[in-house]
């Protein structure tokens, strides 16, 4: 019989055997102060693909030594397949990712107890332990909060950032370097486009996590525009349609902010390009 209450986990008996083990391994651990299911599997969209993400909350004198004990405890749940530490992620790294035989991905999230405190994102959590109570607080207080609003120097900064990466991924195309070109448009889009995209529509910032779902057809129609093929006029047209859209979004969210910039600078960026396109491009 299941030791756990997770509805999402009916239709999936590979998922919720390992989230079983996971939680009978870390229950009894007296420096554990807590275990929350979040993802997919706590919102209830999941299907087979579908990650276990399992957050493990430790007191803060101990938790070097159990995030230490990271590969021991991923073989008490299962046979792992591949194991390694999410160093690949734009933060502090804590993550340890495992895949089961099933296959089955199942991400350790290890974190201080002392860094829990409420947020928009922990309102859905499933808590499968709580020691002390202090989970079921943080959650309670979670209710209701929004996503926080951006930080103004973050965005003068991307502002400043996004333009001369434009100009940098001009030149490539330019030159005929479309490989570097073609990853120059995608990660303007991955730091940029998609951020600045989060911010205006007051959506979390989940990178292209269910994007299609997020976007009106407009945007999502302007949106695919910004993706290129390995040609030349492909790649420009791509990095044309980044910049009408950045600038669209950045000019929303910071109105919305109270934000102001000097367009001089963008302005004479973007007659440079399209000059330089003009004389750059092969005539007939």
């Amino acid at each position: 019989m299941s030791t756990i209450h997770v509805p999402a986990l009916d239709e999936f008996p590979e998922h919720r055997n390992l989230l079983e083990r996971a939680v009978a391994h870390f229950q009894p651990d007296p420096r554990v102060v807590g275990l929350m299911v979040s993802g997919s599997i706590a919102g209830g969209r999941m299907d087979f693909y579908s990650d276990v993400d399992l957050d493990i909350r430790v007191d803060d004198d101990h938790f070097d030594a159990v995030f230490a004990e990271r590969a021991r405890a991923a073989e008490a749940v299962g046979d792992p397949f591949f194991c390694f530490d999410a160093d690949h992620l734009p933060f502090e790294n804590h993550f340890y990712i495992v895949l089961y035989p099933g296959p089955v991905k199942l991400d350790f999230l290890y974190g201080r107890a002392s860094a829990l405190e409420p947020q928009s994102g922990w309102a859905d959590f499933l808590i499968l332990k709580d020691r002390d109570g202090l989970l079921a607080e943080v959650k309670a207080k979670s209710q209701g909060l929004d996503a926080p609003p951006p930080d103004h120097k973050r965005l003068h900064s991307l502002n400043q950032k996004f333009w001369t990466w434009c100009w940098y991924v001009f030149g490539k195309i330019v030159r005929g370097e479309w490989w570097e070109a073609l990853d120059g448009v995608h990660a303007i889009r991955t730091l940029a486009v998609v951020p600045m995209l989060g911010w205006a529509t007051h959506t979390r910032q989940e990178g292209y996590r269910r994007l299609e779902q997020k976007l009106d057809p407009a945007t999502a129609d302007r949106l695919a525009a910004t993706v290129a093929t390995l040609r030349r006029d492909s790649l420009y047209a791509a990095l044309v349609a980044e910049i009408a859209l950045f600038r669209d979004l950045r000019d929303r969210v910071f109105e919305q902010h109270g934000l102001t910039f000097d367009r001089a600078g963008e302005q004479a960026l973007e007659k440079a390009i399209v000059q330089r396109w003009s004389a750059d491009s092969p005539t007939g």
